[in-house]
């Protein structure tokens, strides 16, 4: 999916920590804040913030996994 097709998070240090995420890893993000939000009920601002606690614990996750494979933070 084009990362222009996603919204611009609410807080915009968690908009500067999506906008250096792999596709995947911004997909990630935007489920889980979709997840959060309407499944948790939360405010969109809360999903996000969220969603970027957990985003954080996938791209360490997934380095761990595959290391030397993508950006080291």
């Amino acid at each position: 999916m084009n990362a222009s097709a996603f919204p611009v998070p609410c807080d915009p240090a968690v908009a500067a920590f999506v906008a250096g995420l792999d596709e995947d890893a911004r997909e990630w993000f935007e489920e889980r804040a979709a997840i959060a939000e309407f499944e948790g009920r939360l405010t969109r601002a809360e999903a996000e913030a969220q969603a970027h606690v957990l985003t954080v614990d996938f791209l360490a996750r997934r380095r761990d996994r595959y290391p030397g494979v993508g950006p080291a933070g």
